[in-house]
């Protein structure tokens, strides 16, 4: 195919446009009319254009989240195809950055990334409508054809067919390339446009599928799970945490109807995002509350600007349907890492700034170790703890555990989440330490179970192949006189369908009474239900008890999941937890895996199944019946 090319170029030397959506050019030969064939103005020049509209389409850039990713064997494939149907050494699905060009997926291209004006991607997005062809670099006198340094390929061939997922200018190229000159065919040209309207496809269905999994639908504000993503990614220095709880949002809600009650929470969002450009990150909780996290800030230059900047921007009267309302606020902050270490304990301390801020009646607080400690936290939180035990407030959200082999959804894991009626979705590390330490966590845990073989029986009666639902179970429960009867109530309930059902107990619990504890998990393996030890790997783990304890399976904990593939030490632990576990006829659980790069060490080192946000995070009941689906 390429000798048809050569030939192609020698008896066409001046290529025209093929098709209305193809620009050929070839620089420096006369056309039939002894004249030099047109160009673009900016192949005229070393230097590309800039789009017109550059703002735009850089941020619909960063809108995909796509910049920096590990590699991805679906778009993997759709280069490779490029390069199959185009006959050429060199493709490359190339992403155009305000100074770079990336390299999400590559086929013979020596590097990750170059200059922005380092290859010809940078010209083929300023016409998002057309496939750019240059049959021979070489006639172009400016163009550099070693853009990957002196030890790259020569290039003499490129072509771009620009990846348009808007009205406007591309954001980058799916591109072939090669090192004689030659032409495309008209059904080459066809394929590798469809190939970049395919990625084009796949990058806007994964966005909607991003968006519909991580964002408020009312305000458009990240959700707490996107929020918590934000954190962790940018890995920050220092910061401040700061909660806002619109005190009377659900009086304006009864007064004037839940409309213009949404319409004001709108418009919160909207003025919460004027510290965007900060850098700062925004979340929605739930209806009346937002939380934010302001990087690198100074705590007492915070305190004394941008804290009361904020109070005063968020109590100035909305308009709202020919409405002028007011809505007072009560606003928390916590400084990070002084006011907590991690991301869920400098939010229980900006929750204990908000809580301040409304027992003294005043618009904003700062956390004040003076006069909050743990034990204060757990006291203050325990009546609401009773409350939401009254008001059902605690849920189940469901991971999924994945089969390695087959990639299906083979198991649940049951967690448990307060729907708090004005904070919100309350993750567990701030309230499964206080219901530990009041004692009501065993309550709180049979509820759980309780309502997990509820939730079962509703799957398979929607004849849905209803997967076993692992319950975790507290040192609190295994202590219980009455575990073992909540377990028989939980199976009278499936009709005595143990497959229904497993426990996952942590190391720690089961150490400080080893003989009660075997005798309770006997107990409970003798219903049919199998035992889980979760967390292997953090605790006191010792080969006796492991080869002691009635136990079925074993889940490695995510702190070695994470380092597997960057850390030889850590890859030879997993593989030893993983060949002792079945040395024992144990199944093998990895928890917290989050890339496909972890998933593939697993699958090699014959790990049975995995759980983490690489497949789903934790969802509500509702969502696993769709995913069931």
């Amino acid at each position: 195919m390429r000798r048809e090319a050569m030939a192609q170029l020698q008896m066409n030397p001046i290529v025209h446009a093929a098709q209305p959506d193809a620009l050929m050019f070839e620089l420096g030969r006369g056309g039939g009319d002894g004249k030099p064939q047109p160009a673009r103005p900016a192949l005229l020049y070393g230097a590309p254009l800039l789009p017109s509209d550059e703002p735009a389409r850089l941020a619909e850039l960063r809108n995909f989240s796509i910049l920096d990713t590990e590699p991805d064997e679906d778009y993997d494939r759709l280069v490779h195809l490029a390069g199959v149907l185009c006959n050429t050494p060199m493709v490359a699905l190339s992403f155009v950055d305000r100074g770079r060009q990336w390299y999400k997926s590559r086929i013979g291209v020596p590097v990750e990334e170059v200059e922005r004006n380092a290859t010809l991607c940078a010209h083929a997005v300023l016409d998002s409508d057309r496939l750019l062809e240059i049959p021979d670099l070489k006639r172009l006198a400016w163009c550099d054809r070693k853009p990957w340094g002196e030890q790259g390929p020569e290039l003499r061939f490129y072509a771009g067919a620009p990846l348009k997922t808007r009205d406007g200018s591309a954001i980058g190229t799916l591109c072939v390339m090669d090192t004689v000159p030659r032409a495309l065919t008209d059904a080459q040209r066809d394929g590798l446009n469809k190939l970049a309207k395919a990625v084009a496809s796949q990058l806007n269905l994964r966005r909607q599928l991003h968006i519909a999994t991580s964002t408020d639908r009312l305000t458009g504000l990240p959700n707490w799970f996107h929020f918590e993503s934000q954190f962790e990614s940018s890995k920050p220095a220092k910061g401040a945490v700061c909660f806002v709880r619109l005190k009377t949002i659900n009086q304006i809600n009864s007064a004037h109807g839940f409309r213009v009650a949404d319409a004001l929470i709108k418009q919160t969002a909207e003025r919460l995002r004027g510290f965007g450009d900060e850098g700062v990150f925004i979340g929605r909780i739930k209806r009346g509350l937002f939380i934010m996290f302001f990087p690198d800030v100074d705590p007492d230059r915070f305190a004394n600007r941008t804290a009361p900047d904020l109070a005063n921007r968020l109590q100035a009267p909305y308009n709202v349907n020919n409405l002028t309302l007011v809505c007072p606020v009560n606003i928390g902050f916590a400084a990070y890492p002084r006011d907590g270490r991690s991301l869920d304990e400098v939010v229980i301390s900006a929750d204990a700034a908000v809580q301040m801020a409304i027992e003294r009646e005043q618009p904003m607080a700062f956390f004040d170790k003076s006069v909050d400690n743990r034990q204060s936290q757990h006291y203050r939180l325990e009546p609401e703890l009773r409350r939401g035990l009254r008001n059902d407030e605690f849920v189940n959200y469901y991971q999924p555990k994945i089969d390695l082999e087959t990639g299906r959804i083979v198991g649940v894991e049951a967690l448990v989440r307060w729907m708090h009626p004005t904070r919100g979705l309350v993750p567990p590390g701030d309230f499964v330490p206080a219901l530990e330490a009041t004692g009501l966590i065993g309550e709180v845990g049979n509820r759980i179970l309780q309502r997990a073989a509820s939730d079962w029986m509703q799957w398979r009666a929607a004849g849905l192949a209803a997967p076993r639902i692992a319950v975790n179970v507290a040192a609190a429960q295994l202590r219980s006189q009455s575990f073992v009867d909540e377990l028989k109530a939980a199976l009278a309930r499936l009709d005595g369908a143990s497959g229904a059902l497993s426990i996952e107990v942590t190391e720690s619990i089961l150490i400080g009474d080893m003989d009660h504890a075997i005798q309770i998990l006997r107990s409970v393996r003798e219903l049919g239900i199998p035992v889980a030890i979760d967390d292997f790997g953090t605790g006191y783990s010792s080969l006796a008890y492991i080869v002691t304890l009635p136990i079925d399976e074993l889940k490695i904990d995510r702190a070695f999941i994470k380092k597997i593939t960057a850390d030889a030490a850590y890859e030879g632990i997993v593989r030893t937890c993983i060949s002792l576990a079945h040395g024992l006829n144990l199944k093998v659980v990895a928890e917290g895996v989050e890339t496909e790069e972890q998933a593939r060490a697993l699958r090699t080192l014959n790990c049975d199944q995995a759980q983490g946000f690489l497949y789903s995070p934790p969802v509500p009941m509702e969502q696993l019946m769709h995913m069931l689906k």
